[in-house]
């Protein structure tokens, strides 16, 4: 969040300069509309700060150019216990305990001519309102670190009593901010080592999470400041004692600038209730933070935040802990569990962020590779098949997958062939192999298509085809019979469709699907077009294809010459074919990245691949990869 502009005006001058200001939050994927919003608002504030969100997840389940924020993933902090933590923590308290790490990490971002900086940290479901003034000149004026405490008096008959701050802690960690100095970093060691295992919710010895720690600050460091401001930190369990008031763009809180408020806990379905850890509080009796409240929910669920809200976490967090108690009187949440039916996707735009990825989880790809082994059985045992147990989300229960070695082209280390997991891995039920329950998985799931979406798919002698038509009645499909019957035409009352040459209208379609069917499309170029054509604005288009994702051009293994004859580069090689199941269809590539210039020339912007995994669904094999473009509105 870096702007070409001058010095914020709040800064006061230290030895003829300005001290820099770097923010940053930390939080889990489904949390980054709350970022951005936050985000947004520090923009306002301090155009000329720093602004990073330190992912508390795994990526690539998100866009991140659209989000506009630096993100940082949780390897970056270098912390040698991590998965360690992950496995013990659950949400809230691993998300509290990377701070001090993140902390460290802000101290040495710090480059050019002020390798000082102040940082601050805030979290994401805050909105700052003006500048952060009184903590830059407190830092400025040589304090170490910047603490606001839950209150600023006694709260003997209020909802949230005083005691409740001496089991929760003193100040609220949503909030501080540290000079970067010798000391604090030693500091923010110590506080690493201790909450690698101990940023825990265990109010009877006296620990909640990261905050109750701040509380020997004081005893550690000089110079720190606790702002009794009362335009900082205004949340549920203070709202007895602060007013907001003034009109837009210049709030007030108790006759003082209104600098922050933190929505601690707000429900997002829940239009009077403003905070789940409060019953006394609502809109109506909140003295100037219900309407605030209301604000931020309306934006916060607009229809852009939908998916990014959906997210679950990349971790399955029934860990040690297994419960979240958030904040003072709150009754411990039960720990989130990852919904049956949800199907983690990773989303990859370039060839460098997949292979990033790869790299990145080389631990965790060995696990699925070893997970894959177990099941397959060895000796001969099992050589002409065999069964594991899986959800099928096709047909929306758990059934046997029956896998076979037919065209299995590796083997294990013993001789043992590898299946050929993508293709030939069918729920016993639906009759559906891996690949295209995946897809389907996934269309549900991410784009919620309507009973009444008017969809296309690229083929419609196959049971993909029968169980689609069950469900959306404006479902069109169609086959290639060549000049058997004009374009658009019915061949034994199936539909003839050229892909190269559509015989739709503009605009036709919500949803176009294609699975495997590219590869035998001569010229896949003007197939793309020809999809951006029949879409109406915002449509998707979304289709697999063999590809091999670790190289960028796609190897052509046949071209179609202009007179009509076919040249092969490679052996010939067919694949199944439901028009002709003796001849099957010729392929005419494997792609590769240059897919992605092939869609982008047609006029979809920023198209990008779902690849997944999953050992509940049985989803194996490397490189599961399901492609997406959408077309601009």
């Amino acid at each position: 969040m870096k702007h070409e502009t001058a010095p914020a005006s709040h800064l006061r001058a230290v030895g003829g300069k300005a001290t820099a200001l770097r923010f940053f939050t930390i939080c889990a994927r489904n949390f980054l509309p709350s970022a951005r919003l936050l985000c947004e608002s520090l923009r306002q504030a301090h155009p000329d700060a720093v602004f990073t969100v330190y992912l508390c997840d795994r990526d690539m389940g998100y866009d991140p150019v659209p989000l506009g924020m630096r993100i940082e993933p949780l390897e970056a902090l270098g912390i040698p216990a991590l998965e360690r933590m992950i496995r013990s923590y659950n949400i809230t308290e691993l998300c509290t305990a990377i701070k001090p790490y993140c902390f460290l990490r802000e101290f040495a971002q710090a480059q050019g001519d002020d390798p000082t900086p102040h940082v601050i940290y805030l979290d994401p479901d805050i909105e700052v309102f003006s500048p952060l003034t009184e903590v830059a000149e407190a830092l400025d004026a040589g304090a170490q670190a910047v603490l606001t405490p839950h209150v600023l008096h006694p709260a003997e008959r209020a909802e949230f009593e005083d005691d409740h701050f001496l089991r929760f802690g003193a100040y609220n960690l949503g909030f501080i901010a540290l000079r970067n100095t010798p000391e604090v970093a030693e500091v923010m060691r110590w506080w690493g080592r201790r909450l690698v295992d101990q940023c825990i919710i265990d109010l009877p010895r006296g620990i909640f999470v990261d905050q109750k720690w701040m509380d020997l600050l004081p005893a550690f460091l000089d110079d720190v400041h606790v702002l009794r401001h009362p335009g900082y930190n205004i949340a549920y369990w203070n709202l007895h004692e602060r007013r907001i008031h003034g009109p837009e763009g210049a709030l007030q809180c108790n006759g003082q600038p209104l600098r922050f408020v933190h929505y601690s806990g707000i429900i997002l379905e829940d239009t009077d209730q403003l905070s789940r850890h409060s019953r006394v509080f609502h809109v109506s009796n909140s003295f100037g933070y219900g309407p605030l409240v209301q604000r931020y929910r309306a934006r916060l669920t607009a229809p852009g935040n939908r998916r990014l809200r959906s997210l679950p976490y990349a971790f399955f967090w029934n860990g040690a802990r297994g419960k979240n108690a958030h904040s003072p009187g709150a009754e411990a949440d039960t720990a989130w569990s990852r919904p049956e039916t949800f199907l983690l996707a990773r989303q990859a735009f370039t060839m460098e962020q997949y292979l990033g990825f790869l790299t990145a989880e080389a631990s965790e790809i060995e696990n699925r590779r070893a997970t894959e082994a177990a099941l397959v059985p060895r000796g001969e045992e099992g050589r002409n098949g065999f069964h594991f147990s899986a959800y099928c989300a096709v047909c929306g229960g758990r059934h046997s997958m029956v896998t076979s070695f037919l065209y299995s082209g590796e083997t294990y280390p013993d001789g043992t062939p590898v299946p050929n997991w993508r293709e030939h891995v069918a729920c016993a039920s639906c009759g559906l192999p891996n690949r295209v329950r995946a897809s389907m998985h996934l269309f549900l799931q991410e784009f919620e298509p309507r009973s009444d979406s008017r969809i296309y798919i690229t083929e419609q002698k196959t049971r993909l085809f029968g169980w689609l038509s069950g469900r959306f009645p404006n479902l069109t499909g169609s086959e290639y019979f060549g000049n058997r019957v004009p374009k658009g035409g019915l061949f034994e009352g199936v539909r003839n469709e050229n892909f190269e040459d559509l015989s739709f209208q503009s605009e036709s379609f919500e949803f176009l699907l294609s699975f495997d069917v590219l590869e035998h499309v001569p010229h896949p170029e003007r197939a793309f077009a020809e999809a951006f054509r029949v879409l109406e604005p915002g449509g998707r288009l979304m289709f697999s294809v063999p590809a091999h994702l670790d190289r960028y051009p796609s190897t052509i293994r046949a071209e179609l010459a202009p007179d009509g004859r076919i040249i092969h580069n490679l052996p010939a090689e067919y694949h199944g074919n439901p028009v002709d199941p003796e001849g099957g269809a010729l392929c005419f590539r494997y792609f590769g990245w240059d897919l992605m210039d092939m869609l982008r020339e047609a006029g979809f912007p920023r198209p990008f691949l779902f690849h997944y995994w999953s050992r509940e669904f049985g989803y194996f094999g490397p490189g599961q990869a399901l492609f997406v473009a959408e077309k601009p509105r």
